[in-house]
């Protein structure tokens, strides 16, 4: 059985979070995430005119977790390296500033 189709979330040029948060689209091509990387692609998403702080990822994402400061540049690494098999240019490391989409060309 292959991906679902399933009605579009949140979009970024030819990148489309599937509705169930199960993965994403990226111009025809299946991303299969793990629930923490499809929150974060979809911060990064929502907030793709701006450049989002490893901190902030942090509330937003493992508030009520205990997890470690790396968490966050674990799971960017992770999702960076499915964007970039997918043909995507990946995520965007700012020093000392954070992270955000990298712009599709």
């Amino acid at each position: 059985m292959g991906p679902p189709v399933l009605t579009e979330g949140p979009r970024h040029e030819r990148l489309t979070i599937a509705g169930d948060r199960r993965g994403a689209w990226y111009g025809g091509v299946w991303l299969d995430l793990t629930p923490a990387e499809c929150e974060l692609l979809r911060v990064l998403l929502r907030e793709q005119h701006r450049v989002v702080s490893r901190s902030d990822l942090r509330l937003q994402l493992w508030r009520r977790s205990s997890s470690g400061p790396r968490v966050v540049d674990t799971c960017v690494s992770r999702l960076r390296a499915k964007l970039r098999q997918a043909g995507h240019p990946g995520i965007t490391a700012i020093r000392n500033r954070g992270y955000c989409l990298a712009r599709d060309v």
